[in-house]
């Protein structure tokens, strides 16, 4: 909104004057004596540049303050058609149906987008659950090697926890699917914590007997508002998260705390622990730390939808963690007095 802009706005306009009075003075001069009319021709440039800049600035200050409102609204992001919405004239005309052009096409294109997006969620959905039937299958027939193979043979178990992890996987897949298009997937109820943990703790059942984890769970009897199914889904990567890094024999804690605000739930592991430099980036999408790189083990996209979906479901959560000693993740469920408030 300065001088210069507006001076470029406006230079063919200046060029313009400069060309009439360039002539005027030619003409004056070619008819008649300059001598005889030096000072008269001076006054009179005078007088034109002097009315001439006067109003200039006059059309500089309206104009900067026609457009002031408008240029404020759009250093602050605020919704372009209400500011055109103020204004009249032709610029303003076509500017917004310019807009409303842009508008449709971009409404088009989002709509082509999420009829894809809606085709690809449904072939998924439709995938994992055709998947689920060979991988059960597989699991009969591990059950069945073990009948058939030497008791002493550790192939049936690699099996099943190859199998194991195969379903864990494909869930995965299936609630990545579903994040796309959450807010259509969500039902807020008052959920008991216990339950959801035990059933968390049940899809990873494998993974704690394999490792012969040491589980204690402690106060768990709270109710909370949330999506059971995604708190479900939150604390199975949770779970699965602290499997994967504790070694064997480890402990995994799961316990309540609760404040005048909130209610706490807190899974701790004894584990290997996030380094310092990875902590503040372990919901990054794709983001696997180093102890990751180093076992080969993460995807980095786990945790990225849990903390998507528990923010979704205007809970918190968090990770703490000590290098070599533990790691607690910590989902914090506000109460219905700050539920809204987040």
């Amino acid at each position: 909104m300065s001088l210069k802009v507006y001076l470029k706005k406006s230079i063919w306009a200046i060029i313009h004057f400069i060309i009439i009075i360039t002539i005027v003075n030619l003409v004056l001069i070619g008819t008649t004596e300059f001598s005889k009319i030096m000072y008269d021709v001076i006054y009179m440039n005078i007088l034109v540049f002097s009315v001439s800049i006067f109003f200039l600035i006059f059309r500089y200050r309206k104009w900067k303050e026609h457009y002031k409102d408008f240029y404020e609204g759009l250093m602050q992001e605020k919704n372009v058609d209400l500011l055109i919405s103020k204004e009249d004239g032709f610029e303003a005309k076509l500017i917004k149906d310019t807009i409303k052009l842009k508008n449709k096409e971009l409404y088009e294109n989002v709509n082509e987008l999420k009829e894809e997006l809606d085709e690809l969620n449904e072939y998924i959905t439709k995938w994992v659950h055709e998947i689920k039937i060979p991988i059960s299958v597989c699991e009969l027939i591990s059950d069945k090697l073990e009948d058939i193979i030497d008791t002493n043979s550790d192939i049936p178990e690699s099996l099943r926890g190859e199998l194991a992890r195969i379903k864990f996987l494909v869930e995965q897949v299936l609630y990545a699917g579903r994040a796309s298009s959450y807010s259509q997937d969500l039902l807020i109820n008052e959920v008991n914590i216990k339950q959801v943990v035990n059933e968390a703790v049940k899809k990873n059942a494998f993974f704690f007997i394999s490792k012969r984890i040491d589980l204690r769970l402690k106060e768990l009897q709270f109710n909370v508002l949330t999506d059971k199914k995604w708190l479900s889904y939150i604390l199975e990567q949770v779970l699965n998260n602290a499997c994967k890094y504790v070694g064997e024999n480890g402990i995994v804690e799961i316990y309540c705390e609760e404040d005048e605000k909130a209610i706490r739930l807190c899974v701790r592991d004894n584990g290997i622990g996030i380094l310092p430099k990875d902590i503040s980036r372990v919901f990054d999408k794709g983001f696997t730390g180093s102890n990751g790189r180093k076992n080969g083990k993460s995807t980095g996209m786990g945790l990225y939808f849990s903390k998507k979906m528990a923010e979704k479901l205007n809970h918190d959560i968090k990770a703490v963690s000590q290098a070599g000693n533990y790691t607690e993740f910590i989902i914090t469920f506000y109460k219905l007095s700050d539920y809204f408030k987040v």
